[in-house]
């Protein structure tokens, strides 16, 4: 994978985009990378979260290859930051610098984003005729309606200290100890009963939106599956015995 690389660290799989040359820009070979790299990071059982970043210190990802997409003739394809979405375990996006255009809708699809002091982001699809593909829906559940149109409709670019003013993400930390203060995150995400977080990222990702009673309704038999499982039984005996739990879900 030239242009995408994959690393374990403990139980956390980091996958960077290495493009640095071209500020991470997602070009077609690029893409086929990162979905190889999905896919290891899916298939790998010792990982239990992901991190996503990308080399340099100039760019995470500046989104579409305008280039690429030019010289091959064609009208830029939908495609944006689809990818994140595929990946089924938690992934915390650790933002080193730029993230325009896709590489914003990609972080915007993680579970977790931290960015480092010089991250500069932003959904400026409209000023080359575009609209977001996932960013339409994965901003407004971040931040609201209200400010997600400003910043779509503008295509203003936001720093880091607004990006967290909002929500968007959740630390900002020194570039030299983003990603593995981002891996720290994933181990700490690592640690807990895997069928829980796989339980809570579900109901937050798919029933958040639903009203109340409704998402409660709908939720009901999953948590109840949680609760009456063998990692309940483990934890709560683990917790009595003052000892790390063994999770029966973690042996696949």
């Amino acid at each position: 994978m030239p242009f995408v690389t994959y690393e374990r660290r403990g139980r956390v799989g980091v996958i960077t985009l290495d493009r640095p040359d071209r500020m991470n820009a997602l070009s077609p070979e690029l893409s086929v990378d990162l979905r190889a790299a999905q896919q290891q990071l899916m298939s790998d059982n010792d990982v239990q979260a992901g991190v996503y970043t990308g080399a340099g210190d100039r760019a995470f990802c500046a989104g579409l290859d305008m280039k690429a997409a030019v010289s091959t003739g064609g009208t830029p394809q939908p495609g944006g930051g689809g990818p994140a979405v595929e990946v089924t375990k938690p992934v915390i996006a650790a933002l080193n610098g730029a993230a325009f255009g896709g590489g914003m809708e990609m972080a915007l699809s993680c579970d977790v984003r931290i960015c480092s002091p010089n991250a500069t982001m932003g959904l400026a699809e409209v000023k080359r005729g575009l609209t977001p593909i996932n960013g339409l829906y994965d901003l407004p559940r971040i931040i609201g309606a209200g400010p997600s149109l400003w910043w779509m409709l503008s295509g203003e670019t936001m720093d880091a200290n607004e990006a967290y003013r909002l929500g968007i993400v959740t630390r900002i930390v020194p570039l030299a100890d983003l990603v593995d203060t981002a891996v720290a995150m994933g181990e700490m995400i690592a640690a807990n009963s895997p069928f829980a977080v796989r339980t809570v990222r579900h109901i937050l990702r798919n029933l958040a939106d639903m009203p109340l009673q409704s998402a409660r309704l709908a939720g009901k038999p999953l948590v109840d599956a949680v609760w009456a499982s063998a990692d309940a039984q483990e934890g709560i005996r683990a917790f009595v015995e003052k000892r790390a739990p063994d999770w029966p879900s973690a042996k696949g």
